[in-house]
Parts: structure tokens; C-alpha cells; sequence
């Protein structure tokens, strides 16, 4: 099977789609990923992709002509909730494919992102974070930088994460850190809640409604009710 992954090119919201295409994968086997060719911005992502066993290739849509039968998987579409603990967007990717393709899986509500081991330093000592990063072709709907401007940790007590590392080095990093890992609304906090990674997820007064609704549905909409993440104003972080 090859599915194509077109309606999105942000981190977060494609990797909520991860849990789905690991239905998938359990019901139909391993798959052909195509992805947008602006997700070479994330520095490691095909290797990162190929290491979580569910594909058999991924390439970018402008290294490829797709021809034959191909699966369009999209979250443009109802947002009806199959799974009370499920995130909003999740569930999204999953009404298109039984709206659109009739496809017989089961979301894989327990998929975690693999990590490889590395000999890296994940700072044992301090306390990682994950900081929406300033990028030329970012949504800029959201401020960046909200936790170090917001909390202004103590810059002896914290790591920001570098997001030139690649993207299994960062995921190494908040795996083997033992504190929690603190986060706002991008793509690494997503990341770290498919890790099922303790995770403060930290928003501010912009964030407070977020198009019409208030931020508790924006964290619903992205994250998983019973794992290990928490929505926390920014303010009461005690870094």
C-alpha cells in the first residue's frame, strides 16, 4: 500500500497521524510513505520515519511520480471523537480513511515512537525543553520561544533543545532525561507524548483561545487524555 500524506507539512499535526497508519500497518502490513517536500526542514525525519518499523520507503512528494492506487490521507475532514482519550486530530486522520477508503484497521492507540540508542549526553542534571523554535517557514499564527520568555527559567537548570540535531537525536535526549520534559504547542511536545514521555505542555494568554475555542480543546485536540502529558499555564512552571 502506499499512502501519501499531503495535507500537512507541520510536525505536530503529522505525527498524529502515526497511530492510525500503525492501524494500519497491524491489519494490512507495511507501507510506502509519501510526504511533503517542505518536512526536509525537520533535520533527520525519512531516517527518523524508516526506524519506527511501519514503512517500507518514505520519500518526498517531489522525488517521486505517484502512479496506480495510493491512499490520500488527510485530517481535513469531521472531527468526531471513536475514543474519549484519543486526540481530536488523530481521530481526524481516521474518519477520512473510513469516510473516504472503507479500510478495515483499528487505531493503535498504543503506539509508541521507537528510539535508537545513542551515545549522546541527555543532561541528566537539567531539565530538557522543548521550545517552539523560530523557523522561516513556521506557522506564525503562535509566538515562538514561549517558555524561555514566559517561565524565564533558570538558564542554569535548563537545556533547550537544538533543532539542528536530528530528530531521533532530540528524541534520545527527552527519552533518557529522567525530569520532565517541558514543552508548548509544536510538533516535539506531540513527539514526546507518542514517547509517553512525562510532559508539561506550557501555554500562554495568546493561547488562551486558539480559532474560537479555549486552549483545554487544543491540547485535547493534539494530545492523548491518558497518557503522561499536562497542560500547564506557563506562569506556574517552576524552573
Amino acid at each position: 500500500m502506499k499512502i501519501r500524506i499531503e495535507c500537512t507539512a507541520n510536525l505536530g499535526d503529522f505525527m498524529n497521524g502515526m497511530p492510525v497508519i500503525s492501524g494500519i500497518v497491524n491489519s494490512h502490513g507495511k507501507v510506502d510513505l509519501v510526504i511533503r517536500n517542505e518536512m526536509r526542514k525537520f533535520t533527520g525525519i525519512t531516517e527518523f520515519l524508516m526506524y519506527q518499523d511501519l514503512f517500507t520507503d518514505v520519500s518526498f512528494d517531489d522525488d517521486v511520480i505517484l502512479y496506480g492506487d495510493y491512499v490520500n490521507l488527510s485530517s481535513w475532514t469531521r472531527e468526531d471523537k471513536n475514543d474519549p482519550n484519543r486526540p481530536v486530530e488523530t481521530c481526524r486522520y481516521e474518519n477520512w480513511l473510513r469516510d473516504n477508503y472503507k479500510l478495515d484497521f483499528q487505531v493503535d492507540d498504543s503506539f509508541e515512537i521507537k528510539v535508537k540508542d545513542l551515545d549522546v549526553d541527555y543532561f541528566s542534571d537539567k531539565t530538557i525543553v522543548g521550545d517552539r523554535w523560530n523557523h522561516a517557514t513556521i506557522d506564525n499564527r503562535r509566538k515562538t520561544n514561549v517558555v524561555e520568555h514566559g517561565a524565564k527559567p533558570d538558564p542554569n537548570k535548563v537545556v533547550y533543545l537544538n533543532y539542528s540535531n536530528d530528530l531521533m537525536h532530540n528524541c534520545y535526549i527527552i527519552k533518557n532525561n529522567p525530569n520532565k520534559f517541558i514543552t508548548t504547542f509544536t510538533g516535539v511536545g506531540i513527539i514526546a507524548d507518542l514517547m509517553n514521555k512525562e510532559t508539561i505542555v506550557c501555554w500562554d494568554e495568546d493561547m488562551r483561545i486558539w480559532d474560537g475555542r479555549p486552549v483545554e480543546f487544543d491540547f485535547e485536540r493534539h494530545y492523548y487524555l491518558d497518557r503522561k502529558s499536562k497542560l500547564v499555564h506557563v506562569k506556574e512552571l517552576d524552573i
